[in-house]
């Protein structure tokens, strides 16, 4: 089991929507983070809901926040159980991108960010292109992209 707590452990830190939990990336960083006994963090990262409406954005973010909980509860059992790791939960809000930085900033032990290619070609479009560019030379990890196409078999030779 990686221990987070060691403060000379790497960590990987895995990017998870709150919809499409990115499975095939979060996968590929558990397996990574096993064989390289590293630390596990999920970063999920909430955008701000219709800022003009007071009341609505509070009530909106609560139902966004309840969500996510529920679905990264699920997951950290998942992935105990499966890989035996117990992986540190981030959760921020913002903007996506600034957001993400600001997690690796945070992060001085981490070693890897790794983010899913969903099927949602829209998406991708404008995520992609962002991290690239947002992301570029503000941070010294490397990004890993993984395809949410990829077989389970694959994903093991990989790591």
């Amino acid at each position: 089991m990686t221990e987070a707590k060691n403060s000379a452990t790497p960590i990987i830190i895995a990017c998870v929507d709150i919809i499409n939990t990115s499975s095939r990336a979060l996968r590929y960083a558990c397996l990574k983070a096993k064989k390289m006994n590293f630390a596990l963090t999920i970063l999920a990262v909430m955008e701000a809901s219709h800022k003009n409406l007071m009341f609505g954005s509070r009530v909106i973010a609560q139902d966004k926040r309840q969500e996510l909980e529920k679905n990264i509860k699920k997951l950290t059992e998942e992935i105990h159980q499966t890989y035996g790791i117990i992986p540190v939960i981030a959760v921020r809000e913002g903007e996506i991108m600034t957001e993400i930085i600001k997690e690796i900033k945070d992060t001085p032990r981490c070693a890897m960010l790794v983010l899913g290619k969903s099927h949602n070609a829209l998406s991708d479009n404008s995520l992609l292109p962002k991290v690239a560019q947002k992301i570029g030379n503000k941070i010294k990890v490397p990004v890993t992209i993984v395809p949410e196409n990829l077989s389970d078999e694959f994903l093991e030779k990989l790591v």
